[in-house]
């Protein structure tokens, strides 16, 4: 895989991963300025899960961003087509989000009981780590390296070649988090610890050495949290 003209001034690792984390903190600030402000109970809106992407999946995605800039293309467009990926599933579950809200509003058991919607999201993500479906996701988005190999032509031109590599990965990306991310949604802004738990756990599995066999463990966890919540409830 080789890429030619590739002439043009590319920002050096350091400032690449700094320009992430920096963008990740901030919006874990807006973070914990939403939930100070007392609206941590509030529905998640469209914007807020944007923001939650940011601050949780983006360093998450320095791999590929990485790899990219080795390249000499496409990190800036990839970084919005990551964000964008990840903003068009938001898009589907805030609004069933908002579905559930307003269709369960005037529930009594609903009412009586805010944490069921969180153990019952629990125990689906927790599933979903024991799936095939997730395993194949997260293969794809530890390596890369690997999705380049597969989709990188050499016939088209380079930014489109990095265009399809960064959506596979982002696509890759959503179906390996998107039900750990939508926990999220169960109780508004939720708890800024579990949130960071989250990220922690989401970033363990795709960044680190033994990521792979975190993910059972991890799926355990969240079906006996869940299935205590929901049981609380009963």
């Amino acid at each position: 895989m080789t890429v030619s003209g590739a002439t043009t001034r590319i920002p050096t690792g350091r400032t690449l991963a700094g320009g992430v984390v920096a963008l990740a903190a901030v919006a874990w600030v807006v973070m914990a300025a939403q939930h100070q402000g007392g609206h941590h109970h509030q529905t998640i809106t469209l914007g807020g899960w944007v923001v939650m992407v940011v601050a949780m999946m983006m360093p998450t995605a320095l791999p590929l961003f990485e790899l990219l800039r080795r390249l000499g293309h496409g990190v800036g467009p990839a970084m919005l087509l990551y964000v964008g990926t990840w903003t068009a599933a938001g898009a589907v579950l805030v609004g069933l989000n908002l579905a559930f809200v307003r269709w369960t509003q005037n529930w009594t058991w609903t009412v009586e009981h805010p944490r069921a919607p969180l153990g019952a999201a629990l125990v689906l993500a927790g599933a979903y780590q024991f799936s095939a479906w997730k395993d194949r996701c997260l293969t794809a988005c530890r390596s890369p390296r690997g999705i380049a190999m597969l989709h990188w032509r050499g016939v088209r031109p380079a930014w489109q070649e990095a265009t399809v590599i960064a959506a596979v990965y982002a696509a890759s990306c959503v179906g390996c988090c998107w039900l750990l991310m939508a926990t999220g949604l169960a109780t508004g802004a939720g708890s800024l610890v579990a949130m960071a738990v989250l990220a922690a756990i989401m970033a363990a599995e795709r960044l680190t050495r033994h990521g792979r066999s975190l993910v059972r463990p991890a799926g355990a966890a969240a079906v006996i949290i869940g299935a205590s919540l929901l049981l609380g409830a009963v």
